[in-house]
C-alpha cells in the first residue's frame, strides 16, 4: 500500500511541476510579445526575473525529488510564490488579448 501511496504522490507532484513549467514558459512568451500600453519594459523586466527564478526553483525541486529514494512532497508554502506567479501570468495573457482585440477593431 505505501508503494502505491508513494506512486501517487510522485505522479501529482510530477504533474504539477509540469504545469508550473508550462506556465512560467508562456509567462515567457507573454513576456516577449507584450506590448508597452499592457505591461512597460520595467514592469516585463521585473516579472521576467521572476518567472526565471520560478523556473529555477522548479529545476531545483525536480533535482531534490530525483535524487530522493523516498516519493517527497512540496509545502504550500514553498508553492504558493509559483501559484500567485502563475496567476499573473494568467492575468497578463488576459490583458495582452483585451489589447490585441481593441486594436484589431
Amino acid at each position: 500500500m505505501n508503494q502505491e501511496a508513494d506512486a501517487l504522490l510522485e505522479s501529482l507532484l510530477d504533474s504539477l511541476l509540469n504545469d508550473f513549467n508550462h506556465w512560467f514558459k508562456r509567462g515567457q512568451e507573454l513576456l516577449a510579445a507584450c506590448p508597452d500600453s499592457v505591461m512597460t519594459p520595467d514592469e516585463r523586466d521585473v516579472m521576467r526575473v521572476r518567472i526565471d527564478e520560478g523556473l529555477k526553483a522548479i529545476a531545483a525541486t525536480r533535482a531534490l525529488v530525483n535524487a530522493t529514494p523516498a516519493a517527497m512532497a512540496v509545502s504550500m508554502e514553498a508553492m504558493t510564490p509559483w501559484h500567485q506567479l502563475v496567476i499573473e501570468v494568467w492575468g497578463l495573457a488576459g490583458r495582452i488579448s483585451k489589447a490585441n482585440a481593441k486594436n484589431s477593431i
